[in-house]
């Protein structure tokens, strides 16, 4: 019988792939190359099918023995310096299995070869993911780890898998006596395989209908090697083979990736139980520091994604320190642990017990250098992925101590700036839109507990000194936060109630702290923002409110509540009519008092007041003349304001026409100019259709309160204009924004036109939103037209 021998250098393809060239020898070199082998000593194959033989070969070589009816296939075990240990695995004539490095364990030999899983070397009590072919096995092309492209688990170390809890398998086990009986009954032929599912425990491996294989739990400490199994035989696939002293279980998943995650959980679960175990037996702080190093590369290097990944050697930590405070809680020893946690701290939020840790260090200004870059990252992620700070009260103490020790450590506020820097998305808009929210309510949060630890009757100088250094951090985070434009109007929004202790808003050094904040918001230009320093309700007050000059807090200082005011009565979106309502019922006597100091914004919102007929009581009314009397500048402005009456007295006299319409590609200066021409009083319908008028011409309209019927069809009239005729047009009934500029923003205002009957939409960009508020507020509109609209 006749064989040949085959030399294959490139190891790196699977068999199936290979193609290798032979050469032919007689039958008496076959002859004494099948008796050098056998003398080299033979053991048994884990089937127990036939004896195998080792030979010394270079380990660049894998040698294939055939025959005329059979072939047999050795590879590669085990290295011994510049020789490989080969062993035959099958000789079948119907089919050659083909094993892994590591399948004879399931002879009588010991398993503990001095290969590390997916060959890689052990340090300390963990394993080094870094692929060093020195120090592992060579590659081989049976090897489910080889280096090659097409290796199944070559790239295993950079994949991203999940933790594995739960899992179905199917479970073999294999007994590694010297008996005949044993190796008989772990032959391929008839090996017994059972569906178990088993869980991952912190401590061991058990199964949930404990029986047969898995009667008893598989503790970690057991487990002496674990690796995977490319192919048991042609049947079984993606097995997984778990080392125990007195035997080993395969675990047969459905496909490689379940495998591998079943793999590596194991493998972190015994890596953890065996640094607590290290950890209890320790007494020396440099030794556990060492060891918590391990388990953080560990942690760093493995390739499962899950939480426990990065909370649990922060829990070893933590329950290390807690364990005996006396012995490891201090200064320098604690520096250390935390540099060596900073890779984790940076990359997950931390435990409970952590947060805890953080916090006594925010405190210590000595660990402020070593804490303050690393904790950039851990506090930003607490920011980002927290919902409800209810049930997580350690991570927000973590934050509030952060900042506070920031401040301490720079009064000036550039340490604060830098962190919120860091914080806000490097773009112009900031992506994570729960930040915003958490910073405030955790500011918000901090200045009520501290204030609750005042005195209840400090002197203003106490007062002063404790909210120096307590209190005006968070402050200066908020007035941080303001300088970002895509926070702004979040932050209007969450200051708008007022959300601050009653104690502080009587204070006049909160006030002026907080003004800074109020004066960004209440003079940004747009409309939406600055609307926001105003009451929620009219019942409530607002910021505008508690900045009259009136007030004790601010001590006659009108600048910030004249700005305000300036900006909305400039904002043509603003509804000004239930403004001026607002300042006649709560500040009309700081209006007085301002005008007589020559302000010149609050008398002419005094003749406005008098012009749109919203002071209707004649002794206020009185007051108001008398005060805008009373000084140069007001006598000016009263005649400007008499004169108009004139006008407006003139145009509303009875008499003129009923129907009035602008001829085409007319404007707004056209309109104005002809309601010059005499009295108006009857006038009823204006027809503006195709003109050139915008929102401008809404301010000579509203001269006509009279007014019954208005077509706008195909103008530039827009939301500013429906605001203003909202408030002043009350008996109109016939509205045409035909192909107009009007949106939900106007349309919702038309709410207080209680007299209106038809509405015309077509062409505009109404919603559906907007006229079901105008169906449910004006039950007398019975027709509205929405034919080609923007969301119909």
């Amino acid at each position: 019988m006749s064989c040949e021998i085959t030399t294959v250098d490139d190891l790196r393809t699977d068999p199936p792939t290979r193609k290798c060239s032979t050469s032919s020898t007689n039958s008496t070199n076959s002859t004494n190359s099948t008796s050098s082998t056998n003398s080299a000593g033979s053991m048994a194959t884990s089937d127990g099918d036939v004896d195998v033989a080792a030979v010394a070969i270079p380990s660049s070589a894998v040698v294939v023995y055939v025959t005329d009816d059979a072939v047999a296939t050795m590879s590669v075990v085990g290295c011994r310096g510049d020789r490989t240990r080969a062993t035959v695995v099958s000789v079948d004539e119907s089919s050659s299995d083909i094993h892994t490095d590591r399948d004879e364990c399931s002879s009588d030999e010991s398993c503990n070869g001095p290969d590390s899983p997916t060959g890689l070397k052990r340090v300390g009590s963990v394993y080094d993911f870094g692929l060093d072919e020195a120090d592992s096995p060579p590659p081989c092309a049976n090897h489910p780890f080889a280096a090659g492209p097409d290796a199944d688990l070559t790239k295993v170390a950079r994949k991203q898998l999940r933790m594995i809890r739960e899992v179905d398998v199917a479970v073999c086990h294999l007994n590694h006596t010297n008996t005949i009986i044993s190796k008989i009954l772990s032959s391929k032929y008839l090996r017994r395989w059972e569906n178990h599912q088993i869980r991952l425990q912190d401590d061991c491996i058990t199964s949930n209908t404990p029986s047969g294989f898995l009667s008893k739990t598989i503790g970690y400490e057991a487990i002496k090697d674990l690796y995977p199994v490319k192919r048991w035989d042609s049947n079984f696939k993606y097995c997984l083979r778990v080392v125990v002293t007195n035997g080993s279980y395969l675990l047969q998943t459905t496909n490689q990736y379940l495998r591998d995650q079943i793999l590596y959980s194991i493998l972190w679960k015994k890596n953890v139980q065996e640094t607590q175990t290290l950890l209890k037996s320790q007494s020396d702080p440099d030794d556990m520091l060492k060891e918590l190093q391990n388990i953080v590369d560990f942690a760093k290097n493995i390739p499962l994604v899950d939480d426990e990944i990065f909370h649990m050697p922060t829990f070893i930590a933590s329950t290390l320190m807690t364990r005996d405070q006396e012995k490891y809680c201090k200064q320098s020893w604690e520096k250390a642990l935390i540099g060596t946690l900073r890779p984790l701290i940076e990359d997950c939020p931390p435990s409970a017990e952590m947060c805890s840790f953080l916090s006594h260090h925010c405190k210590d200004q000595s660990s402020l250098p070593i804490i303050k870059d690393s904790l950039v990252y851990t506090i930003t992620r607490i920011l980002k992925h927290n919902f409800d700070f209810a049930r997580t009260l350690t991570a927000r103490t973590l934050v509030q101590d952060y900042i506070k020790a920031l401040y301490i450590q720079d009064r000036s506020g550039e340490s604060i700036r830098y962190f919120l820097s860091r914080v806000h998305s490097a773009s112009a808009v900031c992506p994570h839109n729960r930040v915003l929210p958490n910073m405030v309510s955790t500011c918000i949060t901090a200045i009520y507990s501290a204030s609750e630890e005042l005195p209840a009757n400090c002197s203003e100088a106490e007062f002063d000194c404790y909210y120096t250094n307590h209190l005006r951090c968070y402050i200066v985070v908020l007035q941080n936060i303001s300088e970002y434009s895509d926070w702004l109007y979040g932050l209007a929004q969450l200051l708008r109630p007022l959300p601050f202790p009653a104690l502080l808003l009587i204070r006049s050094i909160f006030m002026e702290d907080i003004s800074s904040v109020i004066l960004k918001i209440g003079l940004h230009e747009d409309c939406e923002i600055h609307k926001q320093v105003l009451a929620v309700r009219e019942t409530k007050d607002g910021w505008f409110d508690l900045c009259s000059p009136i007030e004790a807090v601010f001590c006659g200082s009108s600048i910030v509540w004249t700005q305000l005011l300036k900006t909305l009565m400039a904002c043509e979106r603003c509804k000004k009519k239930k403004l001026l309502k607002n300042l006649k019922a709560k500040h009309l006597g700081t209006c007085v008092s301002e005008a007589l100091k020559n302000n010149k914004i609050v008398m002419d919102v005094l003749c406005l007041m008098l012009e749109w007929m919203v002071v209707e009581d004649l002794h206020q009314r009185n007051q108001i003349v008398d005060t805008l009397k009373s000084t140069e500048f007001g006598r000016n402005v009263y005649d400007e304001f008499m004169s108009r009456q004139n006008q407006l007295l003139e145009l509303q006299r009875k008499g003129g026409p009923q129907n009035l319409s602008l001829p085409a590609r007319g404007t707004d200066l056209d309109l104005n100019s002809m309601f010059d021409c005499g009295p108006f009083g009857n006038l009823e319908s204006v027809d503006l259709a195709f003109t050139n008028v915008t929102d401008t011409c809404a301010n000579t309209l509203i001269k006509l309160p009279s007014l019954k019927v208005l077509n706008l069809w195909g103008t530039q009239f827009g939301d500013s204009g429906l605001l203003i005729i909202s408030d002043h047009l009350t008996n109109l009934q016939v509205l045409n924004l035909c192909e107009t500029k009007v949106t939900d923003r106007g349309i919702v205002s038309l709410i207080s036109l209680i007299n209106l009957k038809k509405l015309n939409l077509n062409s505009t960009k109404a919603t559906v939103r907007s006229v079901d508020v105008l169906k449910k507020k004006l039950p007398g509109l019975h027709e509205v037209d929405v034919r080609y609209s923007f969301a119909w």
